[in-house]
């Protein structure tokens, strides 16, 4: 199935788990799972284990939640976007809970570095997250209850980074959804959240394309002259640095060095996407201002076009901004690619 909605649409018993908290144990020392019983979700009733497990320096820690009904069941890792967030994440995952544990889907979410229950601090948090997220994956490979080859990621803004990053660590992922995730780089994506930001503030759209243009030419320049170009530039701007919030004071040369390229401002994941062939669904808000969702439903439609996946959707929606999982439209469209996946 292929399917790119375009710009102009835009749219048991305790005994039975102790004994899994032993098996796994025994198979895998770095796991902890401590059955905590039954939660319900909404309409849904979930079994629910809290699950330790270590990634490099990271104790990490998480519920996973499994529906009714025997398994091995499918799964799905809720990956978080940017900032501090918890197993029940920074956008509530309370209805994205319900809909997946409804349709027989297994959810794991944990609590990121810092916060909850886990412990350690994100340097690099692109590719430490990808670390982690590799790592939660194995935990799931790994459980009795969960289908090993029906594990698939969800995720938010950040996410959109992250999953592919990890997708290039694993093959144990059967799938791929993504919520107003980035499809260029981070410096191109904030120099247009920046752009937006001069729109909202009564700037022209001229300004605002400058802005734009000439902030990811300052950030990526590899010589002076460019860097120097790029910053006269954006000083033409009206009030600029009141809007922005951050000076744009030109460096001297002897002060100034480009950008290494190894770290993770520069990692682009349409280059990523371009490999994927899994199944994968995108969302995108027609007017969100931190995510450009007019390069993103494109880049991932070239992207996966040039993969050869012939398994993918692609929705942007109407008068939606960078979250919308509440919207009924978002919704209804989710649970009928999941029901496609299992046709």
């Amino acid at each position: 199935m292929k399917k790119l909605v375009g710009i102009g649409r835009i749219m048991k018993s305790v005994i039975i788990a102790v004994l899994l908290v032993m098996l796994l144990n025994a198979c895998s020392p770095e796991v902890k799972i401590v059955p905590l019983g039954e939660r319900k979700f909404g309409k849904q009733e979930a079994q629910v284990e809290e699950i330790h497990f270590r990634s490099g320096k990271f104790n990490l820690v998480g519920d996973l939640r499994l529906p009714e009904g025997d398994g091995p069941h499918p799964a799905i890792i809720m990956v978080h976007g940017s900032g501090n967030a918890t197993r029940d994440g920074a956008v509530p995952f309370s209805a994205m809970i319900e809909i997946f544990l409804r349709n027989g889907y297994a959810v794991f979410s944990w609590d990121k570095p810092g916060s909850g229950g886990s412990t350690g601090h994100l340097e690099h948090e692109l590719t430490q997250r990808a670390a982690i997220l590799t790592d939660g994956i194995e935990v799931l490979v790994e459980h009795p209850s969960i289908d090993p080859a029906r594990i698939g990621l969800w995720g938010i803004s950040q996410a959109g980074w992250v999953m592919p990053l990890a997708l290039e660590q694993t093959n144990e992922v059967a799938f791929m959804i993504v919520v107003s995730g980035g499809a260029e780089d981070s410096i191109e994506q904030m120099a247009y959240q920046l752009g937006q930001r001069i729109l909202s503030f009564g700037g022209s759209e001229e300004d605002a394309a400058l802005f734009e243009k000439y902030r990811a030419q300052a950030v990526k320049a590899t010589t002076y002259a460019d860097y120097r170009e790029a910053m006269n530039i954006l000083n033409t701007i009206p009030n600029v640095e009141q809007i922005v919030g951050f000076s744009l004071e030109i460096a001297e040369e002897a002060d100034w060095k480009p950008r290494p390229r190894d770290s993770d401002a520069f990692i682009d994941p349409s280059e990523i996407i371009k490999h994927i062939t899994i199944p994968v669904l995108a969302f995108y808000g027609d007017i969100d201002k931190n995510i450009d969702p007019v390069q993103g439903a494109e880049a991932y439609q070239i992207a996966l076009e040039t993969a050869g996946n012939q398994d993918y959707q692609i929705e942007v929606i109407h008068g939606a901004a960078h979250v919308f999982v509440s919207d009924l439209r978002y919704v209804e469209t989710l649970e009928s690619w999941l029901q496609h996946l299992s046709d």
